[in-house]
């Protein structure tokens, strides 16, 4: 679930890894062979990780490039501005509405020319800041009947990502609505209470549990665990399973040398 710029900034930390490690794998050995071979590896390596950052996530909308195109829904106007600085992407632009006492309860913002896939992504995450906590509802169109979905923001005055379970059932989505103050007694609800921003609207396929199996034809000596930014996160001896469950959400490498010493790369993501 990646914005263009959390995208950016994460290729860039991966090329800085696979340069490193490339020069590594290759110190003993600088004949022009082996730097034919580390350039093939490095981007092939990188190929394959950039694929792994944008596999199974559709950008709805980031307030920068994709997904603009915000409507007024109910008695708000939507505006783009410049908010707090959100975990992982650079940009502060971010959409928002001012919520009145008289405004309609399901005010917010609305955007169309949708074609979400639902047989390819169940879950939408939206990042949302307000300084009140409640009930913020999605509403998706598919032609058919209206789908509601709501999700409770629990951090007032701070960034929270709200993740929304897309019915099962529902057809391709084309229209997304939301609602950041469906619950609120409007008329308590004064000064920067009233506001909220949302950014980063993003759909994906929730699928990975449990813990993955690394297989391979070799016997697996050893399995080195890092983290985006080329940090090493764990060692794992043997061929054995990798927890996901000590993980947090993210790309992470895998470094791993077989019983012939043969190195090899590949990159997982943890959902």
């Amino acid at each position: 679930m990646l914005t263009t710029e959390q995208l950016k900034y994460q290729t860039l930390q991966l090329i800085k890894f696979l340069e490193i490690n490339s020069n590594n794998y290759f110190q003993f050995n600088n004949n022009s062979n082996n730097n034919f071979m580390k350039k093939t590896i490095l981007l092939s390596l990188f190929c394959v990780a950039f694929l792994a950052l944008n596999a199974q996530t559709m950008v709805i909308s980031n307030g920068e490039d994709i997904g603009i195109n915000w409507w007024q829904a109910g008695s708000t106007n939507v505006e783009y501005v410049d908010w707090f600085p959100k975990d992982g992407n650079p940009s502060t632009k971010a959409m928002t509405i001012w919520i009145s006492p008289t405004s309609d309860a399901w005010s917010g913002g609305g955007l169309s020319g949708l074609n979400i896939n639902v047989s390819t992504y169940n879950k939408i995450s939206v990042l949302v800041f307000k300084n009140v906590a409640g009930t913020v509802r999605l509403e998706l169109h598919d032609g058919g009947p209206n789908q509601f979905v709501s999700a409770n923001y629990t951090t007032p005055g701070a960034w929270q990502k709200l993740v929304f379970a897309i019915p099962v059932g529902m057809g391709n989505i084309n229209e997304l609505l939301i609602a950041p103050f469906i619950d609120y007694n409007l008329s308590t609800i004064v000064g920067e209470q009233s506001r909220c921003f949302w950014d980063d609207v993003i759909a994906y396929n929730d699928t990975t549990t449990g813990v993955l199996n690394i297989t391979t034809t070799k016997e697996i000596v050893k399995t080195e665990i890092y983290t985006i930014t080329g940090s090493l996160f764990e060692i794992v001896q043997g061929n054995q399973k990798i927890p996901f469950t000590k993980m947090t959400k993210g790309l992470y490498i895998l470094k791993q040398q077989d019983s012939n010493g043969n190195i090899s790369s590949s990159t997982i993501s943890v959902k």
